[in-house]
């Protein structure tokens, strides 16, 4: 399996988030690869840099960056790429900017010039809903149609109707918008972003399975709830090709790897 949506950070801010801890969660769930975000800047300064030296000769683990949203967004979006990073993971509610405003629209004409992915978490997060209203995903889309994007948690209960209709609507510029598949099938701790696997159903009913991807969330979500989530998912009612798209397929084919290519994703921190 090759799965999205890890957040790693320093043992200093959390000791159950490091890559020691991402590792072994990793092994004892049969996983074999995994992308990994870096700090957001609220967290920890130069999170980008520590990230990229973190994990250059891990060649399970693959790199995101994050941009601060203080600074220049063109600026960042190229050290970025410069790190070696193929993609951009963007909490508009937890960083406190608007979805689509001025600076945003920037970062994300940078990153279709870079040919970076945008990873977003889309769906209630205690921030006013109007700076990152999901249905501003299509103007995203439309403004930059070359923009590779994934939306996590598919919006969650309260919009993910709304984030698949975004995909829906674009899909004719091709699949370049995912669904991501995180978070979303622990009824009770995920509430907010709770599917179901009748929702995974919907979403492959609506959109197909090439565009599904699998995510931890970790640390946030804990060992033995991705030991459930990846039980759920062996026991759909699904062709065996369709979960093996969703558990590593996509991804690889968003990122541009071949079956058993070596490259990293997050290079020389220098």
């Amino acid at each position: 399996m090759f799965v999205n949506h890890a957040h790693l950070m320093p043992g200093s801010i959390r000791e159950d988030a490091t890559r020691k801890a991402l590792l072994t969660l990793m092994d004892n769930c049969a996983i074999e690869q995994a992308v990994c975000f870096a700090p957001f800047s609220y967290q920890y300064e130069k999170g980008n840099q520590w990230l990229a030296a973190e994990i250059q000769h891990d060649d399970r683990l693959y790199g995101y960056g994050t941009l601060d949203p203080a600074g220049d967004p063109v600026d960042q979006v190229r050290e970025v790429a410069d790190l070696g990073f193929k993609g951009i993971k963007l909490h508009p509610p937890a960083q406190k900017f608007e979805i689509f405003g001025d600076w945003s629209r920037k970062a994300y004409g940078e990153m279709e010039k870079q040919g970076l992915t945008a990873d977003f978490h889309l769906g209630v997060h205690w921030h006013r809903l109007k700076d990152y209203n999901p249905v501003d995903c299509d103007e995203i889309a439309w403004h930059f149609q070359g923009l590779k994007m994934v939306f996590e948690h598919v919006g969650g209960w309260h919009y993910y109707r709304q984030v698949l209709a975004v995909i829906t609507n674009n899909m004719h510029r091709g699949n370049h918008l995912y669904a991501g598949i995180a978070s979303v099938l622990e009824k009770e701790y995920q509430r907010y972003w709770y599917l179901g696997p009748e929702g995974l159903d919907e979403c492959r009913w609506q959109i197909g399975s090439d565009l599904l991807i699998y995510g931890l969330d970790f640390p946030y979500n804990p060992e033995h709830m991705i030991k459930r989530d990846l039980a759920t998912i062996q026991s759909l009612d699904w062709p065996e090709e369709d979960i093996k798209k969703l558990t590593g397929g996509n991804l690889k084919r968003l990122l541009g790897l071949e079956e058993g290519e070596a490259a990293k994703v997050g290079g020389d921190p220098a």
